[in-house]
């Protein structure tokens, strides 16, 4: 493992996050645009809760489908593994926990899925896409940005971001073909904007509107990545109307009461997926990439939603901030997906 250099690099004397991040807007008082915004802690214990009671309201009244409640995005890492435990748990909702096999989980990933599955009595469905088309689409990603708008630079790596592209549409999906009302995802603040804490998705309106975004998928990627970005709209779907839902961002929670909370379930930290994840292997390689051209961590807006949430202290920020793999660990990665040395 590396550190990744900071010097020249001007932080926010709060949340850490650095200059080199579009709007960071570091003012003369040594806080960015977000600290001098931010509410004080118990504001933020209100505002999640307020959250919290919105999405609530969803699944009271979206409660009692056939055959599942809920969709959840189940990586297997220990976001989504505690956001199905809350569901289940919590809200008693009956779910239907779906992992995306991208070809890169850890090899303690599936052990976990099938662990807190279990201790939950949650069924579960393990999708294993194309390595031949994924293994693509992260090279492509990789080498040229331009697959996603160029805020997103902001939230992750471009890898990370098809990634996070296919894992959703997979999602709709099949919550549009078993009828299913709820989609949860295991996004905590910092990864999504705060109103992606409830959504409201209407599937044919929905289509029309990622129209351009599949086009652009379909010409980088090939006709192939029309059945995987598409959403079907069928006319009896009429005004149906899918919510999705990310609990997380309803709570206020540290990472370590979220492991020990899992950890009771029979999750077990993975050993070999890297520095920055709890699932998969392939995100060392694309906070490489996004770090070397972009000046700053992938994850830096997530850090400092919990520095200034309290929930992480500056000196844990930094350790995950400056703690990077090096280029030599993420080379077998590089040339897993056909990534030429040159590219990163």
């Amino acid at each position: 493992m590396t550190a990744t250099p900071e010097a020249g690099i001007a932080t926010c004397a709060g949340c850490l996050l650095p200059e080199t991040m579009p709007g960071t807007d570091i003012g003369a008082d040594g806080l960015c645009a977000e600290c001098r915004t931010a509410p004080p802690p118990d504001a933020v214990q209100a505002d999640r809760a307020a959250l919290r009671t919105e999405m609530e309201r969803v699944i009271e009244a979206r409660r009692g489908a056939r055959p599942y409640d809920a969709i959840v995005a189940f990586s297997g890492g220990k976001d989504s593994s505690y956001t199905l435990k809350m569901l289940v748990e919590d809200y008693d909702l009956r779910c239907l926990a779906i992992t995306i096999d991208n070809g890169f989980l850890g090899g303690g990933t599936v052990e976990n899925c099938k662990a807190v599955c279990g201790a939950l009595g949650v069924d579960h469905m393990l999708f294993t896409p194309s390595t031949s088309f994924t293994a693509g689409m992260y090279r492509s990603s990789a080498e040229d940005e331009s697959l996603h708008a160029p805020a997103a630079i902001r939230r992750a790596s471009a890898i990370c971001s098809s990634c996070i592209s296919l894992i959703n549409t997979y999602m709709l999906q099949q919550a549009i073909q078993l009828g299913v009302p709820i989609v949860a995802g295991g996004y905590i603040g910092g990864q999504v904007p705060r109103d992606g804490a409830v959504m409201k998705i209407k599937p044919g309106r929905q289509a029309r509107i990622r129209t351009a975004m599949v086009d652009r998928f379909a010409k980088r990627l090939g006709e192939q990545a029309r059945g995987y970005f598409e959403l079907p709209h069928r006319a009896e779907d009429g005004d149906r109307e899918i919510s999705v839902i990310n609990p997380m961002l309803g709570i206020v929670i540290s990472e370590d009461a979220i492991i020990q909370a899992i950890s009771a379930l029979g999750w077990r930290r993975p050993n070999d997926t890297g520095v920055t994840s709890t699932n998969c292997r392939l995100n060392d390689l694309g906070v490489f990439i996004h770090t070397q051209r972009h000046g700053f961590h992938p994850y830096a807006l997530e850090i400092a939603e919990q520095v200034r949430a309290g929930t992480l202290t500056r000196e844990e920020a930094r350790a995950k901030l400056t703690t990077l793999p090096s280029r030599d660990q993420v080379v077998p990665l590089a040339r897993k997906i056909g990534l030429g040395d040159d590219a990163y």
